[in-house]
């Protein structure tokens, strides 16, 4: 590749450049940006939700697949196991998935993984479009990683399916490379053996221009591929999607489902996302894997790793007499809240937005107390790195309790019906995803 044999070039010139300095000279790399080892015992949900993003983000199926996502994972054993039964008098199954909050543009994205063996099985391993700046959605874009189907006719135990979307729905891209092992014609990769008799290794690399897929290390195909919208456009980034879905009439159950051959376990030793860097963070592997594709390769240039978003960070100020301690604030039923949001607000970013703070009871979810300002209109208080704090005052709490101060930002986005929630960045001591639609920024103990 012309391409590779340049990065080549620049990493040579580097070294010779440096050797006339005291500094170690490095080349550009893979820096690891997300990993779950799966080394606990139940799954960390800041980095994870369990249902699709869709309908509020609880979608927990498509089409008419029989399945129905619950939260029917265990992490044990250094894996995360994804398991499907079938439902006692009913024609479905429990099974479960998991949704990376964090959200990417770009990069290098391994699993190692243990297949089920069941007709109408379908686990898959894919990147979906997140939210874009205005909270809304696009499809396509998408990048099926890998999807394993078993419906005992077209799909066997030994096929691996592999494709992207891009603009123009699934219209075949150019090929760079091939293994003799992928049949084109159905996106298909075909070993001689089947595939859910151990663990194996799923490797991709996603490119500005171009993605390549990897099984066990060994390189199946590089394609030329965009992300794009229906408009041609950029799409919003991606997050993570890790399923177990079964059946569906057009694919995996094309010829039934073996209701006896469950319950039956997708289990995910790890996932690991590494993106390229030019910098001295960058490393030839992704992290401890053995597989990574070399990045003088399969490296690339990049404007962005991922959407820029508003980012909430610490309340400090809240009450003038008090202050948080460790992201708690004591208060009494008679003290009013003045509250000092301190938020990053990144260049160029739209102010057509209305920013909301709230208080809600941390058991029941119930708000209680609530108050919004339209971002063009409120004053700041600039502070150092560009960070704005922005003042609200909202009613004393008037019941006992343990409460939650949140903030969000909506926008009003053509063709929509009511406001979206967007996208924003939780900086704070309160345990919570650092990618979601609102964030938690303190703990509020009220008595009396």
């Amino acid at each position: 590749m012309i391409a590779a044999v340049r990065r080549q070039v620049l990493c040579v010139a580097s070294i010779l450049v440096a050797l006339g300095s005291a500094t170690p000279a490095w080349c550009a790399g893979w820096e690891l940006v997300f990993s779950d080892e799966f080394n606990g015992d139940k799954l960390d949900r800041t980095k994870w939700a369990t249902r699709y993003i869709y309908n509020n983000e609880t979608m927990d199926r498509f089409n008419d697949e029989k399945q129905r996502y619950r939260d029917n994972h265990v992490v044990s054993e250094g894996a995360l196991n994804l398991t499907a039964k079938k439902n006692e008098g009913a024609d479905t199954f429990d099974s479960a998935m998991i949704r990376s909050h964090q959200t990417f543009y770009y990069g290098y994205y391994e699993a190692r993984v243990f297949l089920p063996n069941a007709r109408g099985s379908w686990p898959a391993f894919w990147l979906e479009a997140d939210y874009d700046i205005d909270g809304k959605f696009w499809h396509p874009p998408e990048i099926d990683i890998f999807e394993y189907v078993i419906n005992g006719v077209e799909d066997k135990p030994n096929m691996l399916h592999s494709n992207a979307m891009s603009k123009d729905k699934w219209t075949p891209q150019s090929y760079t490379y091939l293994d003799s092992s992928f049949v084109l014609r159905f996106q298909d990769m075909v070993s001689k053996e089947d595939l859910n008799k151990d663990w194996h290794i799923a490797g991709f690399v996603w490119a500005p221009d171009r993605i390549s897929f990897f099984w066990d290390g060994r390189l199946v195909y590089t394609r030329m591929y965009q992300w794009l919208r229906k408009d041609g456009q950029l799409g919003p980034p991606a997050h993570i999607d890790l399923n177990f879905a079964i059946g569906g009439a057009a694919w995996a159950g094309r010829h039934g489902i073996d209701d006896a051959a469950f319950p039956q376990t997708f289990k995910i030793d790890y996932v690991r996302v590494c993106q390229f860097t030019s910098s001295e963070r960058g490393s030839r592997k992704c992290g401890p894997s053995d597989v990574t594709p070399d990045p003088n390769e399969f490296g690339y240039r990049a404007a962005l790793n991922d959407m820029p978003k508003p980012t909430f960070l610490n309340v400090t100020n809240v009450v003038a007499d008090k202050k948080p301690d460790a992201g708690v604030l004591s208060l009494s039923t008679t003290d009013p809240l003045k509250i000092e949001i301190p938020i990053k607000i990144p260049d160029d970013y739209p102010t057509n937005r209305t920013l909301h703070a709230y208080v809600f009871d941390a058991t029941t979810g119930v708000m209680v107390a609530s108050a919004k300002k339209p971002l063009q209109q409120v004053s700041r208080k600039e502070g150092e790195d560009g960070v704005s704090v922005i003042e609200f005052a909202l009613p004393a709490v008037p019941r006992e309790g343990n409460y939650l101060l949140g903030s969000k930002l909506t926008a009003e986005v053509a063709g929509e019906v009511g406001p979206k929630e967007v996208p924003v960045a939780c900086d704070t001591t309160v345990i919570q995803p650092k990618k979601a639609r609102s964030c938690r920024l303190l703990s509020l103990h009220v008595r009396r």
